[in-house]
């Protein structure tokens, strides 16, 4: 659920200069949306997300990841704030708001999936620099792939292999998303 905190458009860049810290905001049309707390299942979930990327991620690779806290710019008035993404900028700007270059974005969904399926999916590949959307089910242990180009819904459960290809091409087994996490049922 989200929270819009004021009626006036802004741009992102009006946004940027808002936005509070630490606290998970997103612009959608101009507004300025502020969504609910993230439960334990979406920590954990996020969690396993970064370390598995941050083991495979290393020097000399020209892409960082990324956990939170910083924006997607998808138009002059929305931006999006995705759980974890991978950044190629060259020359990466640690301390603004944006993410330069986000090539894979991660969403980690546990209450409903058609936000992220329809309006999410379609923002993030607004951005010229999005090559995949990653949106992980918490609650329903699956991982669902998409590619920029394609209109492709890839379903991935925990025994199988999310393969991203361009300009972060790695192999991750699924199942490391929902390490230490109670017995599904």
């Amino acid at each position: 659920m989200n929270i819009a905190v004021r009626e006036s458009l802004m741009t992102v860049e009006e946004f940027l200069d808002w936005h509070p810290d630490g606290e998970n905001w997103e612009l959608i049309g101009g507004i300025p949306l502020r969504s609910m707390s993230e439960s334990g299942l979406h920590e954990r979930v996020k969690t396993n997300v970064s370390g598995s990327w941050i083991r495979r991620l290393r020097h000399p690779s020209p892409c960082l990841p990324g956990v939170d806290g910083r924006q997607v710019k998808i138009d002059s008035v929305t931006s999006f704030r995705p759980d974890f993404h991978i950044d190629c900028a060259f020359d990466l700007a640690l301390t603004g708001l944006s993410v330069e270059k986000p090539t894979v974005v991660f969403e980690v969904a546990d209450t409903s999936l058609e936000q992220y399926r329809d309006r999410k999916r379609a923002g993030y590949f607004r951005n010229p620099h999005v090559e995949h959307v990653v949106v992980i089910d918490a609650t329903g242990r699956q991982v669902l792939h998409y590619r920029k180009g394609s209109a492709r819904e890839i379903v991935l459960r925990e025994g199988d292999i999310l393969e991203l290809e361009g300009t972060v091409s790695l192999d991750i087994p699924v199942a490391e998303f929902f390490e230490s996490l109670p017995p599904h049922g």
